[in-house]
């Protein structure tokens, strides 16, 4: 309007041709840049920027971008309009910012570009998977689906034409069909893998018993996988010939056989008994007692690929309990500081747990409440005297006071410090040992350690000839293995100069450890020695504990609620191995969902 009223002076004329200057500036600028139609030309604002405005946003948000520069107009779009699928600028669109008009004197409306922004919609396929994971990782009930509330949520996700969510039955058997492939897809895995272990244990719920079963292994770029194999239901007495022919069908079922390296499992006698007697397969003469207390057979540390391999952490949690009660109790003074200390902890338990007064009283003092220990779990045990130490003793014996327990002397406190001190080791070695990524080469040698972990020389050579002796075997066991030959040259290839064929260097175990133990500690190293790295992956393929067997129990008690009695066994097992799946083991089913 400006430019119109000041045509007829010079400058006004001076005016326009700054700005045909300016329009010629900016399309130069903008031409090539894919995104240039979602913005409409505006006014120069100085001779550095100009004013575009945006035709996604509503009511055509103005903008200020450089002249020379469209990385604000980006960032706009990406921030902005993120969700928008941009697409590729109209043919024949050349003009600055594709909206002025070279024919004209200055700015006209231009056309507005329409833009297909409404979302592709998810398909039947893609939506039942995301229900199926969302139901079975929450351990919600399969009638979920039939929910009008649910539902209604689910409606308002965009899907293609026609696609809705099936009803319970329908849901039932798309569950049951993944987990058909899910299966299959852990076999076809398991068979292209040379050693595993498995861990094992007996859970009983709501007067119910599961075996479960989960199995481990190493690939080859060494990473560590795991899967949950079964929990099925065990009907009668867990004797050893129950337990054994479970495991052996479970074994068989997925084509272990002559693979498992060791099962890891408690320190219960009916285990043992199983796998000593199914090792053996002289069942004459063992007896079918159930309580049968002869004595677990121990694994040697220094042979771990034995068929059973009893849980560290269990042991470990022997030793933190009876063994150091024991000690405790030998002597008359420790006895009697132990026992006193330990009746005072335990008053202080019960009373902030049972007591809502007592409890807020606590929580006034430490503002902390204070944890109660349990029999299955040691380390709960140091967890709850170390709670109760975070309360200064200035303060601890008036609430002592105020709750009516007896207070604690001057050498209890004191007492009690000290145990803490004295068994933070062993703490801090179940948490280690009871983690995902532990392997057992943390009790026996691994390329992290190495010799390092020995003292004198003496063990250091003998630890070193064990490792010579285990990489002749090895090398021995796979030069067994019948290998692909070369088909023979043909006449066009001899030549001359052609000489007999010079025999391969011979395998030297010996050269191979030595210049093992001189490498690097990073497990990675592991790729330039193969013989060592087969004997690795067989040595710390089994678990020091049975934790993740546990975890797949906890698990279960989410799945089999009292709300849930009515479902059958085996439909429970599915759910339960889907849901470790998802949650424990989700390397699976991302892959095979």
């Amino acid at each position: 309007y400006k430019l119109c009223c000041n045509s007829g002076s010079e400058q006004g004329t001076a005016s326009i041709r700054n700005w045909l200057r300016d329009r010629e500036h900016v399309r130069s600028a903008f031409d090539g840049w894919k995104c240039r139609h979602y913005f409409q030309f505006d006014s120069v604002k100085n001779d550095k920027n100009i004013s575009v405005r945006c035709t996604l946003c509503v009511g055509r948000k103005l903008l200020s971008a450089a002249k020379n520069s469209t990385s604000n107009l980006s960032k706009h779009l990406a921030n902005r309009h993120g969700n928008v699928k941009l697409t590729e600028s109209p043919t024949g669109i050349t003009a600055a910012a594709a909206n002025v008009d070279s024919t004209s004197d200055g700015p006209t409306a231009s056309k507005q570009v329409k833009i297909d922004v409404k979302p592709a919609g998810l398909g039947a396929a893609e939506l039942k998977k995301l229900v199926a994971s969302y139901v079975v990782e929450e351990m919600l009930p399969i009638s979920t689906v039939d929910s009008e509330s649910f539902r209604r949520i689910i409606d308002k996700i965009p899907t293609k034409s026609g696609v809705r969510l099936p009803q319970r039955k329908s849901f039932s058997e798309y569950l049951e069909r993944e987990y058909d492939i899910m299966n299959s897809y852990l076999k076809a895995t398991l068979e292209e893998v040379d050693f595993v272990s498995t861990t094992a244990d007996i859970w009983t719920v709501n007067n119910k018993s599961f075996l479960g079963v989960t199995v481990h292994w190493i690939n080859s770029t060494l990473q560590r996988n795991k899967a949950a194999l079964a929990c099925k239901r065990i009907k009668g007495s867990h004797t050893f010939d129950v337990i054994g022919a479970e495991m052996e069908e479970i074994h068989s079922t997925y084509g272990l056989h002559g693979k498992v390296v060791a099962t890891v499992t408690d320190n219960a006698s009916n285990f043992a008994k199983a796998f000593r007697v199914y090792q053996s397969c002289d069942l004459e003469s063992e007896s079918e007692n159930e309580d049968d207390e002869g004595e677990p057979t121990f694994t040697d540390v220094i042979n771990p690929a034995s068929t059973l391999q009893m849980c560290i952490t269990h042991t470990i949690n022997l030793i933190s309990t009876s063994d150091v009660e024991k000690h405790l109790n030998s002597s008359a003074e420790t006895k009697s500081v132990y026992r006193s200390s330990m009746a005072k902890c335990s008053a202080l338990w019960t009373k902030a747990s049972r007591s809502t007064l007592a409890a807020e009283q606590v929580e006034e003092i430490s503002r902390r409440k204070l944890m109660v220990p349990t029999s299955t779990r040691w380390n709960s045990l140091y967890e709850a005297i170390s709670r109760i130490l975070t309360i200064p003793s200035n303060e601890l014996n008036p609430l002592c006071v105020k709750l009516g327990i007896k207070c604690f002397t001057e050498k209890e406190y004191p007492f009690l410090k000290e145990y803490i001190s004295v068994m933070k080791p062993l703490t801090v070695a179940l948490d280690i040992l009871q983690g995902d990524e532990c392997p057992y080469g943390a009790l026996l040698q691994h390329s992290q350690f190495k010799l390092r972990w020995l003292r004198d020389e003496c063990s250091r050579v003998q630890v070193k000839e064990l490792l010579i002796t285990e990489c002749r075997t090895t090398a021995a066991a796979t030069a067994d293995v019948p290998q692909d030959s070369q088909p023979p040259a043909s006449p066009d290839e001899m030549d001359f100069f052609d000489f007999e064929i010079q025999p391969r260097e011979s395998f030297s175990a010996e050269n191979e450890v030595t210049d093992y133990i001189r490498s690097g500690h990073e497990l990675e190293i592991l790729n330039q020695f193969p013989t060592v790295k087969k004997i690795y992956m067989k040595y710390n393929t089994p678990t020091p504990s049975s934790a993740p067997v546990e975890r797949l129990f906890s698990l279960g008690g989410l799945v089999l609620s009292p709300k849930r009695n009515r479902l059958s066994d085996r439909r429970f097992e599915k759910l339960l191995l889907i849901a470790g799946c998802i949650r424990l083991f989700s390397f699976f089913f991302m892959q095979c969902l």
